[in-house]
């Protein structure tokens, strides 16, 4: 083959071969694209399903209370419910929601607040399944640098926890698990910062270590495992009150908190080992952080 047919086939070469990389590129992206699609649909398909279940059962239960008050000849009561039966016909889409609770009759209440509690619960455990996966796609795309497809994701993560239950603030001294908190911060950190961001609550989660506290270097935090990604969470505390150090004897390594002005630990634990530590989350920058940390009480 001459040279400038050479060059030529090469040429040809090189064009069909970034003509298919091309391609393969652009597939990608529209499978990626695709596929979270598909994701928040299916998870939102089978939120719909569970409102039209729990729907169900209200007008049954409706339907049995009302024929109760008649029986009783309580016609106020009566009315009330098949207004809420009527309510219910009319709004296909929302059976029950909390704005629908009423003071009475008493007995209607508690029916819709149990009622209640099993669809938060039922459609919680549907958004909890999906997320995850959701998260790591946030993160693929946003590492790829396609960051309006990541913002779609984040903003369809927090539709769907929203539907499970609306952000609302803890109560002081609430228990939750340092798992939990790490994934509420990677999926939507703004929506995490009105839950968690400067309540004291009470921290559980398996130890991963010690390390230098980003705030203060000359001291250490205590770190917990926030996940099967490899998500820590630190937590601070008082430098004034604790030290936080590791400690090895023979071939074990253990992490201890101990009071400043002693020697004696109050914690004294190995990697794994789950712990429950008092502590006022402090958002996520880097990183999930609770400080003013305080040791369990025995």
């Amino acid at each position: 083959m001459s040279g400038p047919s050479f060059y030529r086939a090469v040429f040809g070469l090189f064009m069909v071969l970034e003509f298919v990389l091309c391609s393969q590129r652009s597939h990608a992206q529209v499978t990626s694209a695709d596929a979270v699609l598909a994701e928040v649909e299916r998870c939102e398909r089978r939120i719909r399903e569970v409102r039209v279940e729990i729907g169900n059962r209200y007008e049954k239960r409706l339907g049995e209370l009302r024929a109760v008050f008649q029986k009783a000849a309580d016609l106020e009561s009566a009315l009330l419910v098949r207004n809420e039966e009527r309510r219910l016909g009319a709004e296909a889409d929302m059976p029950l929601d909390s704005r629908h609770l009423v003071e009475e009759p008493r007995v209607l209440r508690e029916a819709q607040l149990e009622l209640l509690a099993k669809q938060t619960e039922m459609v919680t455990q549907i958004v909890q399944e999906v997320v995850p996966r959701l998260v790591d796609m946030k993160k693929a795309l946003t590492v790829g640098g396609r960051l309006d497809e990541a913002l779609e994701v984040r903003n369809s993560i927090q539709r769907l926890q929203d539907a499970g239950a609306p952000a609302q603030r803890l109560s002081a001294g609430a228990q939750v698990i340092a798992d939990d908190v790490a994934l509420a911060y990677q999926s939507a950190k703004e929506r995490a910062d009105k839950i968690y961001k400067g309540v004291k609550v009470s921290l559980r989660g398996r130890v991963a270590g010690v390390r230098p506290d980003a705030k203060d270097p000359s001291s250490n935090v205590l770190v917990l495992f926030g996940g099967a990604d490899g998500s820590l969470v630190d937590c601070s505390f008082q430098s004034n009150e604790y030290r936080v150090r590791e400690e090895r004897s023979a071939q074990n390594v253990f992490y201890v908190v101990a009071h400043a002005n002693g020697d004696v630990p109050v914690l004294k634990v190995q990697r794994g080992v789950v712990v429950e530590i008092q502590g006022r989350c402090e958002g996520s920058e880097g990183g999930v952080r609770f400080g003013n940390c305080m040791p369990p009480k025995r």
